[in-house]
Formats: structure tokens, C-alpha cells, sequence
């Protein structure tokens, strides 16, 4: 029998906000799929997906001494797709990844439920979207188009893949316009061969204006301490003598800040070392510190120092995940015919992007994630307490209501 050359590529972005992008592709279905039962409250997919964040976050660092910024939820649902087509060892080493079972109806309508809260969202600018770009000279199975379209809510289009300048930037256009123009140029035509068939993409976004703002005025250059060895100039952000307070705890080893934004359902989380090195507080994070952490804060008057930054990252991320304990499905031993019905594709890489920017109004994130396919063949005391991020920190933007941890990152030279 002739072998079919697969490569799909599967992206995740974070968007500005959910627009149709009217007329882009033809609808398999010809219909959004119907709503599936939604549990009346949301299972504890958040642990799996927060260590999931966490033990990328530590395989990242242990590799890189820079900043680093990721969507841990959107590369977990870029996978947890994937993972919808994998059978066997593969599912097996997947699950064990993410914390994720194949098929189990209760997750899946856990996703469902994410899907929903988050494109209902009313009080910040939170959403998400799916869609599948299929060749249209190649089939999947009907049971995959099903779970994608009705519990990630993935909108089945074909498009003509022999046209790469033409598929591309139907795809580019429609990831551009989902991250208002934040996520750029994510799949290259030179990505779409003779062999490219499937196209997954997953979109979501955040932009939230901060509850209590800094005055711009009060921005003055100070200085940063990137390393013992290394200073630099950043804008730094001030909010002193408010009179509003804060979420805020510390131990003997790190000061942790609650900063929330409109609306109240979501939040960043600071977290800044009492000496000038992220070591200690790398090796203190877990799911259940960050529960700890979350549980001991309290209000309290703070002044604020934070750095103004924006970042623009990038990693492949087939290492870290191999790594983390899934190698089989970045191997020719991969098991996916759950997508194709046959067992002739694998993960060959995992890319992703992303964005944020941090300023005295609020925060605005974005990110791209790529999955790519291709076939088998080749608080204490009196004293006024101060919150000055005048050295590297960690920080994370969380949704209160889930617990699940959206973006990710580190700042270890604000101006990098």
C-alpha cells in the first residue's frame, strides 16, 4: 500500500479578542457543533495543567539564564488536541505529561467548560478559539473531526495546500487578526510541502487594565540588577504612599505581590527573591507552594517598584517536552491514528512564541504554539513594607476562578 507523507502543524495563539473570520475556509460540517453537557463545576484539570506549567517552566530555565514568558495553557491545549489522536504508549506517556486521559469524557468537558467561561468572560478581555485547516485532497477520521469541533469548539475548514503563498497567509491572516497583529508570520509557505495535510489552530488572549494603575508621571529610570556582574537602566513603575491594599505575603526567602485587574477574575502574581538570584525560588516552586503562597496573602500597604518591560520570546520545545517524558511521540514508534487511522505520523517539533507587555494601564499577552506532523518515513512587624523588583523575579497571570495558570515567565533583564 502507498505510504501517505503527513506533516500537520498545530498552533496556539493568544489573541486581542475573539473575532469570525468570515469566508476564510469552506466548513466541513457546515454547522458549529452542538454543546456538550457541561459539569456544573469545573473538575480539577487546573493541578494538571499548573504542573504541567511548572515542570516546563524548570525545564526552560535549566537550559536558558535569560528572561522567558510562555502560555503553559495554550501549549497544554495544543498538546491535549494532539493527545485526542494518540493510541497506546504514545496516549500513555502524553497523559503522563499532562495529567490528561485520552477520550475521558469528563476532562474533555472540562476543556468544553474552560472554552465557554473564558469567551463568556465579561469582565476582562479573555477569549479563545479554535479552528482545523484540512488539505483538501487528504481525510481524517470522523470520530477525531467530532471531539475536535464539539469540545474545543474547532471549526473544520479545508483549503488547497498546493497553493503555499496562498494557504499560509489565509492562516497567518486569520492568527494575525486573532492576536491583533501581535503573532505574526507563524507558519511559513515553505512549511507547506506536497506533504503538509492538517493545520490545527488554537487562539487565546488576554488584556486586562490594572484595578489600581500607575501614575505615569511617577515612571523614573533606576537601576536593575541583572547579575552581580551586570546593571541596567529600566523605566520603573511606582505606586507609593496609595493608601489602597495589596495582596501580599513573604517568607525568610521571597516577597509575593497580588496585582489584580479589572473585573477581579484574573490576576498577576510576583514573585521576588530576598537576595538578587531566582535559585531558591526556582527550587521552591511547586503547585502546592503556589497554593501556600496564595493562601497566606493578605492585604497589606505595600509601595511598589516594577519595572515597565515588554518581551517577545520564541522556543522549540520538542526537548523540553521529551525531556518531561513523552519521547515516543517525537519518534517514528509514535502512535496517532486516532487523527489518521493509520499509525504513519509523528511529532517532529513544537514551536512556540509569545508576547507580553507590561505597563502602568495593565497587561496585554499573546502567543503562538506549533505542533508539527510529519510521517514515519523520513507579612511582619511595623515598618512600612516595600516591594522594590529592582533585580530578577518570576511572575504569573492566573484566573482566580479555575486556578489555571495562563502565562508564565521570569524577568531577568527587563530591557532584553
Amino acid at each position: 500500500m502507498k505510504r501517505v507523507h503527513v506533516i500537520a502543524i498545530l498552533c496556539v495563539c493568544l489573541i486581542g479578542s475573539v473575532s469570525a473570520y468570515a469566508g476564510l475556509a469552506y466548513t466541513l460540517t457546515g454547522r458549529w457543533p452542538w454543546s456538550p453537557p457541561v459539569p456544573p463545576d469545573i473538575p480539577a484539570l487546573n493541578d494538571p495543567m499548573n504542573e504541567f506549567a511548572i515542570t516546563l517552566y524548570k525545564e526552560l530555565a535549566s537550559t536558558s539564564d535569560r528572561s522567558l514568558f510562555f502560555s503553559p495553557f495554550s501549549i497544554y491545549i495544543a498538546l491535549a488536541m494532539a493527545m485526542e489522536g494518540a493510541r497506546g504508549t504514545t496516549a500513555a506517556e502524553m497523559g503522563s505529561v499532562l495529567g490528561y486521559e485520552q477520550g475521558n469524557t469528563t476532562m474533555l468537558s472540562t476543556v468544553y467548560r474552560l472554552w465557554q467561561m473564558y469567551n463568556n468572560n465579561t469582565a476582562v478581555n479573555l477569549s479563545t478559539a479554535n479552528a482545523l485547516w484540512l488539505n483538501q485532497e487528504f481525510a481524517i477520521l470522523d470520530s477525531y473531526i467530532e471531539t475536535i469541533s464539539t469540545y474545543f469548539q474547532g471549526r473544520v475548514s479545508e483549503l488547497d495546500f498546493s497553493d503555499p503563498e496562498q494557504t499560509a497567509a489565509v492562516i497567518n491572516g486569520w492568527v494575525e487578526d486573532q492576536t491583533h497583529g501581535r503573532i505574526t508570520d507563524l507558519v511559513p509557505p515553505s512549511l507547506i510541502t506536497p506533504l503538509t495535510q492538517l493545520i490545527l489552530t488554537n487562539a487565546i488572549y488576554f488584556k486586562g487594565s490594572w484595578t489600581y494603575a500607575f501614575n505615569q508621571s511617577l515612571t523614573t529610570n533606576e537601576t536593575f540588577i541583572v547579575s552581580e556582574t551586570e546593571q541596567v537602566d529600566v523605566p520603573m513603575m511606582t505606586m507609593v504612599d496609595s493608601k489602597v491594599l495589596f495582596n501580599y505575603t513573604e517568607t525568610d526567602t521571597v516577597q509575593v505581590l497580588k496585582l489584580s485587574y479589572t473585573g477581579g477574575n484574573v490576576s498577576m502574581v510576583l514573585m521576588l527573591p530576598k537576595n538578587t538570584s531566582l535559585d531558591t525560588v526556582d527550587q521552591e516552586l511547586t503547585v502546592d507552594q503556589l497554593i501556600s503562597w496564595n493562601e497566606a496573602l493578605q492585604p497589606t500597604d505595600v509601595d511598589i517598584y516594577l519595572p515597565r518591560f515588554t518581551l517577545n520570546t520564541y522556543y522549540s520545545l520538542s526537548s523540553p517536552l521529551t525531556q518531561m517524558g513523552m519521547p515516543t511521540a517525537f519518534s517514528s514508534a509514535a502512535d496517532f491514528s486516532g487523527i489518521t487511522g493509520n499509525h504513519d505520523v509523528f511529532i517532529s517539533e513544537v514551536l512556540h512564541k509569545a508576547f507580553v507587555e507590561v505597563n502602568e494601564q495593565g497587561t496585554e499577552a499573546a502567543a503562538a504554539t506549533a505542533v508539527v506532523f510529519v510521517t514515519s518515513i523520513p507579612g511582619g512587624g511595623t515598618e512600612q513594607i516595600v516591594f522594590r523588583a529592582d533585580h530578577p523575579f518570576l511572575f504569573l497571570i492566573q484566573h482566580e476562578d479555575t486556578g489555571n495558570i495562563l502565562f508564565l515567565g521570569r524577568i531577568v533583564n527587563p530591557v532584553e
